[in-house]
């Protein structure tokens, strides 16, 4: 029984902490009906009521509630008491899932945790691509990449500045030629992500050019997009970051302002464990490497 108990353990106590299923969703940066679902199994797998609903937000714990709602209270009191122990002595030989985009996750994020690795060989730092939305326990997730200023139900570390270029190869540019300027740019064949930002769109959205009249090609992720420029397939708006500068076959177009379409990058973690010292120090690590990967990146 104690294999199916534990892990539905954490939504009650989160919800008899907080005497709220809003604010228990909160703390786990779920839904609130994933913390009724999951309290409702816990019930069944017990064969005992642990709470009384009143409606749907409101609840009391009824006495068996209030007899385990303390003894797991204090039971994970001791256990959080341990680890904390634990990862004070250690921190570097931590075991953590980074979640983050394919196209950061390969090209940026790894090169750091390798690193890392190389420094530190008792750290385990796993990493998870993840372009969609970041479930932090369901995915047991420990910290991820933003883009944007994160809200507030999480913690944040600043990375810096992602900027964005236009780029062709050079056997696209002498068959096609080089656009100057907005209207001839439209004329092209152009490489989007599917899924992802409107960045085409957000790029002509001052000029006169009909965006429904676009040629756009869509791809999976980033990665593919580089992969189309470089086979001559069209005109690519590309991170930085996925860019060498050795790269001869790629052209860069200087001719477009793109301060529109700069993102900020962020390191996030749920804000109820901002104070774990391997979370701290893990992050620390990973924004240190990741900030000179990127200004090594903006002046090559």
């Amino acid at each position: 029984m104690i294999e199916k108990t534990l892990p539905l353990l954490k939504y009650f106590h989160a919800l008899a902490q907080t005497g709220s299923f809003t604010k228990a969703a909160e703390q786990l940066c779920i839904s609130q009906s994933t913390v009724s679902t999951q309290v409702r199994k816990l019930e069944q797998v017990l064969s005992v009521k642990l709470i009384n609903r009143k409606n749907k937000h409101q609840f009391a714990l009824t006495a068996e509630g209030e007899s385990l709602a303390q003894e797991v209270a204090y039971s994970f009191g001791r256990l959080s008491s341990q680890l904390d122990g634990l990862q004070q002595v250690s921190p570097s030989s931590a075991k953590l899932t980074v979640s983050a985009s394919t196209s950061l996750g390969i090209k940026f994020v790894l090169p750091v945790i390798a690193k890392l690795r190389q420094q530190y060989p008792d750290l385990t730092l796993h990493l998870q691509e993840n372009a969609g939305s970041k479930h932090f326990f369901e995915d047991k997730i420990d910290i991820a990449t933003n883009y944007g200023v994160p809200d507030n139900t999480f913690h944040s570390v600043y990375i810096g500045e992602v900027e964005k270029c236009v780029v062709a190869s050079d056997a696209y540019i002498k068959r096609f030629g080089m656009p100057k300027g907005l209207s001839e740019l439209a004329r092209h064949s152009l490489i989007a992500q599917s899924h992802g930002k409107q960045e085409w769109q957000t790029l002509f959205a001052k000029s006169d050019v009909d965006i429904d009249s676009l040629d756009v090609l869509s791809v999976s992720s980033n990665i593919a997009k580089l992969e189309a420029v470089q086979l001559g397939m069209g005109i690519g708006l590309l991170p930085h970051y996925l860019l060498k500068s050795s790269e001869a076959s790629l052209i860069i177009l200087p001719e477009f302002e793109l301060q529109s379409l700069r993102e900020s990058l962020y390191l996030i973690c749920e804000k109820r464990r901002k104070d774990e010292h391997k979370i701290q120090w893990v992050m620390d690590k990973l924004a240190s490497g990741c900030q000179s990967l990127l200004t090594f990146d903006n002046k090559g």
